[in-house]
């Protein structure tokens, strides 16, 4: 009788051990190279992280300011600790997350802004940033008065030189005389030579500027509002930060990546590849004008709304091509 009842409560606790394994909070980590705070590439993940938090229920850990030496330590740790997704920010994650996601086979490594993938349990997903690029600039040879506009990237790194062939594309589809100007920082955090190096640029008479990067970004800003030119955001919609500088931003959905990769390896029917979002995928997109709306005229507006639906339709032929 002691041994029926003993038996009888083992399978009870079993019952009621099941539904609470089967609902356990599903931890994922964001890795980041930089702070939540440049107003652009981490502040977009950071945007998404905190939205699939309240969307999937997940526990959720942060890591930012992670240099080049420190991230397998870092993705390493977390798979460690049995986090089901890891996200790298990056395509400096590329390498080390392919180095040892096997080890970690419970583990979904995913890196953002790389291509790059392998079974059983690494994928990436990344942004049309040329086309992002091809929108900006139209946008800019529609408001500028000068006929000169200006890109300052960060790192050359293929994202960037795909956003900065995009910039100089759509300028000069728009205006074709245009003058389009371009530098380089040397670095993803520099923001003094970030600002810099943008004053240069409107000193040879950029009034139209924009930059691509991590916190050299606001260098950038900082300049345009300085010198009381306009500036195209890039990755996060910053708009705040210079209501009256910035035009309207070129947004890299990092919410829409991080969404679908949370939401694919909650499905499991995420694969190991890399999937790749435009304007059709809303991978992309472009905030409104805000302060600017009526500062540009509604025939040029709709010439960049039909700009975006021929991208979307696979119209537009000189797009930059996917590194």
């Amino acid at each position: 009788m002691k041994r029926a009842f003993a038996t009888a409560l083992a399978a009870a606790a079993i019952g009621f051990a099941a539904p609470a394994a089967a609902q356990q909070e599903l931890k994922v980590a964001l890795v980041l190279p930089g702070p939540i705070s440049d107003g652009t590439f981490n502040s977009a993940a950071h945007q998404g992280i905190k939205a699939a938090e309240q969307k999937y229920k997940i526990k959720v850990s942060i890591q930012e300011n992670t240099q080049s030496a420190q991230i397998e330590a870092a993705l390493t740790r977390y798979a460690r600790e049995g986090y089901a997704i890891v996200i790298g920010h990056g395509f400096q994650f590329a390498e080390p997350a392919k180095k040892i996601h096997k080890r970690f086979p419970k583990t979904w490594f995913i890196v953002n802004t790389a291509k790059v993938a392998a079974a059983p349990n690494l994928a990436s997903f990344d942004n049309r940033w040329g086309d992002a690029g091809y929108v900006a600039g139209a946008v800019a040879a529609s408001v500028s008065k000068t006929g000169t506009v200006g890109h300052i990237g960060g790192i050359p790194v293929p994202v960037i030189q795909e956003y900065q062939e995009g910039f100089e594309r759509g300028a000069k589809r728009i205006r074709p005389d245009i003058k389009v100007l371009t530098a380089v920082v040397g670095s993803f955090s520099d923001i003094a030579k970030g600002k810099e190096i943008t004053l240069s640029l409107i000193e040879r008479g950029a009034d139209v500027v924009t930059a691509t990067g991590n916190e050299n970004v606001v260098g950038t800003i900082q300049a345009a509002k300085e010198k009381n030119v306009m500036a195209i955001g890039t990755a996060f919609d910053s708009a705040a930060l210079a209501p009256e500088t910035i035009v309207t931003t070129a947004i890299i959905r990092m919410d829409v990546n991080i969404d679908m990769a949370i939401g694919l390896v909650s499905s499991k029917k995420i694969e190991p590849k890399n999937y790749l979002l435009g304007f059709k995928e809303n991978g992309v997109d472009l905030a409104p004008y805000r302060a600017f709306e009526s500062k540009i005229s509604d025939a040029n507006k709709a010439r960049i709304k039909q700009l975006i639906e021929d991208i979307k339709a696979g119209k537009v032929a000189d797009l930059p091509k996917i590194r």
